[in-house]
């Protein structure tokens, strides 16, 4: 006491009183030396180490210690070495009120205090909280019960071990004891723990909790920081993150851990997870029978087919479409886009889709189908399913590329449908038809055949196309033979496409299951159904709060067009004849729906003449909108919900005795591939390389350009 009091100024003995608390003695107080030495004696005969001091301020005093400067607030701790006598070491200065307390660490038995060290602050690292810093106290004292066995003790011990940085190993490892040692053979931690057979529970029967290895003996690269430890960890992230990438497995885990893995086992980590979150790849398509009836016991009107093979029992193709969006399409317009995109899980396969436009842009997905491969036999039974949900008196027009099954599947099965080609993927064909030919002269004959597409008159039309025929030579005249133009050119074409010039809905609905294009079959289609529920949801309740009688799409282009017109004349012919004096002058027939120029009959919706005489003729220009634009049928695309699944009720379903098997598929050889296959043709984005600075589609990791003087 006498020590401790001549640390600090105008502080006596009668204001102070040290307490202890070791095993068996919560609050003990020390009154003298004798008691001081009893304290350490009890100490060491436990194993302790070290020994928390409470010195408490009974009376209030103002004081400080020599030589240092600031202020610590009185509830600071410090800990006794069980080695030594009082040493108060500090660098700042204490301020007491009222009933503090503060506790010291004894460094020797004589008054001895550490120096200050200033030079951190010219070097200062803040530390930062780790996810596993609530695993410090997993592993406390002897008697500790541990629920769950001894794969419970492990897996506390395993963390235990990560979060103090070091690695053990198992003496014994059975299911009713348990002995670990540290992996330094001169260290002398251990811990034994075994089964109480009468509670059922592991406790630690005998603990030495001091490593003499030191930090010598501390890693990061711990070995029990094993791949089914972390699939734990990243499980949940794993499920809402299907992408999760084994790179940013191994980051997050240097980062909230402070441990670091090998890529191999983060990689091995998010399969068990994924495993562990989704189930098993080829067990999902046993469970699609359960899935059906779920879906059509709750909506008998919506479709969910499913075939296989009845001698081998392996999946073959399943059809999916929900009643809410077959109900939907009737007030959309009636263009489609089809197409497929590769799936990526582990039985691979293919997933065909059918996606429309409603009132106000946005995408519509009518249906999809999942099969084992795109072929012909697959397209023509993926347009007789989607044949059986259409309206047949309703004449749709189909947009999407050159493959042969979509070509023979729409002529057989919709025979009085419309179809035409993706503009898009035609330019890329023409692209890699015109591959020798220079690339800017290349791009310039690809913008001459995309005003020919676009052309709305024949005049037009031909002029542009003698222009490409002229200057594109036989490589384009072979192109063109094989194209008919009713398929591609708006002036030909016989349907209605409302602009529609590309199967760019097809390409954004494979962008919208890019994450769920990794998973099991059952998890993928789950999961399709609940963002087209949401979507649905949200959608008609944000339609709820539009008051205008056009969607907010339509609106912004009608008021666009008239800021345009404002300045035009308009010259009256009749009540719904008018010609719009602009250079070149136009003729608008409001009766009709027609002008001049030809776009108000291609795309449906009233072109900057017609908005012109409308206004002039003084009617409602809404009027002369068509249905799928305005805001009642927008209401009525969303208007019934799909219902939910609840995967609760999985256990009451009844097998109906037949086991689907996954599909055979040959894994190709190399890295699997994640990104979607570009058309023969397609335009990819250039950029400059950071070896040779050329514009071109490689960087400095794959540039092969020749770098030395000369060549």
């Amino acid at each position: 006491m006498k020590i401790l009091c001549g640390k600090f100024s105008e502080l006596r003995r009668h204001s102070l009183q040290l307490f202890y608390a070791i095993r068996d003695h919560p609050s003990t107080m020390l009154y003298n030396d004798e008691d001081l030495e009893v304290m350490f004696a009890v100490a060491d005969s436990i194993g302790l180490n070290c020994i928390e001091v409470t010195v408490v301020d009974s009376h209030g005093f103002d004081s400080g210690i020599s030589g240092c400067g600031g202020d610590v607030g009185a509830n600071s701790i410090g800990f006794f070495d069980s080695g030594g006598v009082v040493g108060a070491s500090t660098s700042k200065g204490i301020s007491f009120s009222g009933q503090g307390l503060i506790v010291y660490r004894l460094e020797s038995m004589g008054d001895v205090g550490k120096e200050d060290d200033l030079g951190a602050m010219f070097c200062p690292h803040q530390q930062r909280p780790r996810l596993s810093d609530a695993w410090k106290e997993l592993i406390k004292s002897v008697g500790q019960l541990f629920v769950g066995g001894s794969e419970g003790f492990r897996d506390a011990l395993r963390k235990y071990s990560i979060v103090h940085s070091f690695e053990f190993d198992f003496v014994k490892n059975e299911t009713e004891r348990v002995t670990a040692v540290c992996k330094v053979k001169s260290c002398k931690w251990n811990i034994h723990a075994r089964l109480d057979k009468v509670s059922g529970c592991f406790y630690i029967k005998r603990y030495y909790n001091v490593h003499s290895c030191g930090v010598v003996g501390h890693t990061t690269k711990n070995c029990h920081a094993n791949s089914t430890l972390i699939s734990q960890l990243i499980k949940d992230d794993v499920r809402d993150k299907s992408k999760k990438r084994p790179v940013d497995v191994v980051d997050d885990l240097k980062e909230y851990y402070g441990v670091d893995v090998s890529y191999n086992r983060a990689w091995l980590a998010v399969q068990k997870a994924k495993f562990s979150a989704f189930g098993d790849y080829s067990d999902s398509f046993n469970q699609l029978q359960w899935y059906r009836n779920v879906v059509l016991n709750s909506d008998p009107r919506s479709v969910f087919d499913d075939e296989w093979d009845q001698t081998t029992n392996r999946f073959l193709r399943l059809f999916v479409a929900f009643d809410a969006y077959v109900q939907g399409f009737k007030h959309c317009r009636p263009v489609l886009s089809v197409d497929a995109t590769f799936l990526k899980a582990r039985h691979m396969g293919c997933l065909m889709s059918a996606s429309a436009k409603d009132g106000n842009a946005g995408l519509f997905p009518l249906c999809f189908g999942v099969v084992d491969s795109e072929n012909n036999d697959n397209w023509l039974w993926f347009m007789e399913k989607l044949h059986g949900i259409l309206d047949e008196e309703r004449r749709v027009v189909f947009i999407s590329d050159r493959h042969r099954g979509i070509k023979e599947g729409i002529a057989k099965v919709f025979p009085s449908s419309f179809h035409a080609y993706c503009l898009y993927h035609l330019k890329g064909n023409l692209r890699t038809a015109l591959a020798s030919t220079n690339v800017k002269y290349k791009e310039s004959l690809i913008r001459v055949f995309s005003k020919c597409a676009y052309a709305p008159t024949v005049a037009k039309f031909n002029q542009h196309m003698g222009n490409l025929l002229k200057h594109g030579g036989a490589a384009v005249v072979h192109f063109l033979s094989e194209l008919p133009n009713e398929r591609w050119a708006n002036v030909f074409f016989p349907g209605q496409r409302y602009g529609a010039m590309s199967s760019s809905l097809a390409e954004c609905f494979n962008s919208w299951i890019l994450k769920e294009s990794e998973l099991p079959v059952l998890n993928m289609v789950d999961r399709i159904r609940k963002k087209m529920m949401k979507s649905m949801c949200l959608r008609r309740e944000r339609a709820s709060k539009w008051e205008q009688v056009i969607c907010p799409y339509g609106e912004s282009r009608l008021e666009n067009l008239y800021d345009l017109v404002k300045t035009w004349k308009v010259i009256p012919s009749s009540a719904d004849i008018f010609e719009v004096d602009t250079d070149p002058s136009v003729r608008v027939d409001i009766g009709r729906r027609t002008c001049s120029c030809c776009w108000w009959q291609l795309n449906g919706f009233p072109c900057c003449h017609a908005v012109c005489a409308i206004k002039y003729s003084g009617k409602d220009l809404n009027l002369y909108v068509e249905r799928y634009f305005h805001v009642e049928s927008y209401r009525q695309v969303y208007s019934k919900p799909i219902y939910p699944v609840a995967s609760l009720l999985k256990g009451d379903v009844v097998d109906c005795g037949t086991s689907i098997l996954p599909p055979l598929s040959k894994k190709p050889p190399g890295r699997p591939k994640k990104k979607r296959i570009r058309s023969n043709g397609e335009k990819v984005r250039e950029m400059k390389c950071g070896r040779c600075g050329k514009m071109g589609n490689h960087n400095k990791l794959t540039c092969k350009e020749d770098l030395r003087p000369g060549f």
